[in-house]
């Protein structure tokens, strides 16, 4: 929360103290902005900077002209909420207890960036798009601001609200206008995510003698469309390709919309550009879905980190997490990492990155996977009976195999293989321990919800 003025004046006497901030004895602030952009549903793939077609995404790959460009990025988890809640408190999904189930949330002894941020003077908003993100799971925690109003309905449950991107950069722009500076923002954009419809996108067609993908009854997207995702007409994976590069050419005009607008206000601020977790396109058999799996597909998404002061643009292939962002964003404001924090600060230079390798960490409530140097390890937490019922998307679990990859330097991963069980055994010995120490050690809270708040999050899956 925002200090009030004598919490403030201690702060400004701490920061004099360890000569962190210079501007306290004369009335001015010279500690950097801070903006924190996440995207919802977008696969690094997708993006010209990443491997994509060279026209979309140039708005976010600007970012890394003049920063930093991370190849092998890795959600703490494939569903918004428990990922969310791993960027903004630096911690991974069995620590801090939430899940994509609405009936979790963070505990209270759990501290967010923005309340780290806030508590030293920054002024701190948040404007989100996605309805999991409503306040009352603790995401709000540490924002005077947190603007989570939801203005449209989604064309395939009507039950379930959304924003627009245009709405929530206009939203975002008019509170820096009235801001003061240092100021943390984030801005949570819940396009890509479907339906894939972007206003005034172009009418698209299934190509001609494309296969065709059967419509499903559930939203599981195995074998076929899922439910939520059906646009009128189209049924051929081509189509459904280009509507989401549709979603993202549109969020990508947004983003550079609000980066432009932000550096025109002063000082240019830090940027830091992610996303919760992407999509699935055919892996696996499972068709414009996510949250099913810790799949490449499901975790592996874009992070571009641009500095406050222009730098050589530099890409890193060593890989990072999801529970890096907090304490690269406290360190550029010059604070303290809490010991708690379970990520590191991102390295935004050659000579940053250590030696040593890192394990990282994705979680599913049924599967997990970690990433040890260039070596990716996923597997079923226990085994799953064929045909278990998904609670979340109406259709079944499958069980999935131990799978192996190698990440390439040049952003592309092996296929994934099952090796010899012995070769297995150290990576599954250090799955094991990483699981057991991340549990969580405080209880979360219970989120308080209206009856009929209620009914509509058990008809879309999110009560247990």
């Amino acid at each position: 929360m925002i200090a009030n003025s004598m919490g403030r004046s201690l702060i400004c006497v701490a920061f004099l103290a360890i000569s962190v901030s210079l501007g306290c004895s004369s009335g001015r602030d010279d500690r950097p902005d801070l903006l924190l952009i996440t995207i919802d549903t977008l696969r690094p793939d997708r993006l010209a900077c990443y491997g994509g077609p060279p026209e979309i995404g140039t708005g976010i790959c600007a970012l890394a002209n003049q920063g930093t460009r991370f190849v092998w990025s890795f959600s703490p988890a494939p569903a918004t909420a428990p990922s969310i809640a791993s960027i903004l408190t630096s911690s991974w999904p069995s620590s801090h207890g939430v899940t994509q189930f609405a009936t979790t949330a963070l505990s209270e002894q759990t501290r967010t960036l923005a309340e780290y941020l806030g508590d030293a003077g920054y002024e701190t908003a948040a404007f989100v798009a996605n309805p999991v993100l409503r306040r009352g799971r603790g995401f709000e925690e540490g924002f005077a601001i947190y603007d989570d109003r939801m203005t449209r309905r989604e064309p395939n449950r009507a039950e379930l609200q959304e924003r627009e991107a245009g709405e929530v950069t206009d939203a975002a722009l008019a509170w820096l206008r009235v801001t003061r500076s240092p100021w943390f923002l984030w801005v949570h954009y819940q396009d890509p995510h479907g339906p894939y419809e972007p206003p005034h996108a172009s009418r698209r067609r299934d190509p001609p003698d494309a296969p065709l993908l059967p419509l499903l009854k559930d939203h599981s997207g195995y074998q076929g469309i899922p439910a939520y995702q059906a646009l009128p007409g189209l049924r051929s994976l081509q189509a459904y390709e280009l509507c989401y590069q549709d979603e993202i050419r549109h969020v990508d005009l947004h983003v550079a919309r609000l980066v432009a607008g932000a550096d025109a206000l002063g000082p240019r601020p830090w940027v830091v550009l992610t996303a919760d977790h992407a999509e699935a396109f055919g892996e696996d058999g499972y068709y414009f879905a996510h949250g099913h799996s810790v799949g490449m597909d499901q975790i592996r998404v874009p992070l571009l980190v641009r500095p406050a002061e222009p730098g050589p643009a530099w890409v890193s292939t060593r890989p990072v997490s999801g529970v890096d962002v907090a304490p690269t964003l406290l360190r550029a404001a010059g604070l303290p990492i809490p010991e708690t924090f379970q990520g590191e600060p991102l390295p935004l230079r050659a000579e940053e990155e250590p030696e040593r390798p890192r394990t990282l960490v994705a979680e599913h409530r049924a599967r997990a996977a970690i990433v040890v140097g260039s070596t990716y390890y996923a597997r079923d937490r226990s085994p799953i009976a064929p045909g278990t019922p998904d609670e979340i998307t109406g259709g079944v679990l499958l069980p999935l195999p131990p799978r192996v990859a190698k990440l390439g330097s040049d952003g592309r991963p092996s296929e994934y293989w099952t090796e010899p069980k012995e070769s297995t055994a150290r990576l599954e010995s250090l799955l094991t321990r990483v699981l057991q120490s991340n549990e969580e050690s405080e209880p979360h809270r219970t989120p308080q919800l209206t009856e009929s708040e209620r009914e509509a999050l058990r008809a879309l899956g999110y009560l247990e």
